[in-house]
C-alpha cells in the first residue's frame, strides 16, 4: 500500500470538509470541547481558518493507494497558536478508523516531520490516553527517544527537533 501526504489543494477543500466532522466526532468523546449545535454542525469549527490560505497554515491530506485516509493541520511559525521559538505545531491529526492500527498514522507522522524540518510541538487531550500513547511511541521511534515529554496549556505534549533525527542516523 502506498501512502501519500500532500498539501490540500483547492479542489480538495470539499473532501476535507467531509472528513473534518469525523475528526470532531472522535474528539467529542473526550469532553465538552466539541459538540453539535442546534443545526447538527460540529462546533467549534476551525476548518475555515485552515483553508483560508493564511501564512503558516498547512492543511495536509493523507491518501492510501489514492483513497482518502486522513489529514493533518500543521501550523508554521509565526503561527499564532504555538509556543514562541518553535517552528511547527501539529494542531490536528486524523486517520480514518478503518485505516488505524495498520501503520498509516505512523507513516503519515514520519512524512510530516520529514517534510517540515525543525522544532515541533504537539499536544493531546489528557482524556485521550490512546493519542498520548500513540504520539509518545511514534515520536520516540522517530527520534530514537530524543524528545521532551511536557505540557502545553495543561495538556500532555511532546517537543522535539526533527532536524536532529538526520544527525542521529
Amino acid at each position: 500500500m502506498t501512502l501519500t501526504v500532500l498539501p490540500v489543494s483547492p479542489a480538495e477543500h470539499t473532501l476535507l470538509r467531509h472528513l473534518y466532522p469525523l475528526y470532531l466526532h472522535d474528539l467529542s468523546e473526550f469532553g465538552n470541547s466539541y459538540s453539535l449545535d442546534a443545526d447538527g454542525l460540529w462546533q467549534p469549527d476551525y476548518l475555515p481558518y485552515w483553508l483560508s490560505g493564511k501564512e503558516g497554515c498547512h492543511p495536509m491530506l493523507f491518501r492510501l493507494d489514492g483513497r482518502p485516509a486522513g489529514f493533518a493541520m500543521v501550523g508554521q511559525a509565526p503561527f499564532p497558536f504555538m509556543t514562541p521559538g518553535r517552528d511547527f505545531h501539529l494542531s490536528e491529526f486524523f486517520v480514518l478508523r478503518g485505516e488505524r492500527r495498520h501503520g498509516v498514522g505512523r507513516k503519515a507522522a514520519f512524512a510530516l516531520f520529514d517534510r517540515f524540518p525543525g522544532t515541533w510541538e504537539l499536544s493531546q487531550l489528557s482524556a485521550n490516553q490512546a493519542a498520548i500513547a500513540f504520539w509518545r511511541r511514534v515520536i520516540g521511534e522517530y527520534m530514537d527517544g530524543a524528545f521532551e515529554d511536557t505540557t502545553l496549556d495543561g495538556e500532555p505534549a511532546q517537543v522535539f527537533d526533527s532536524r536532529k533525527r538526520k544527525q542521529m542516523a
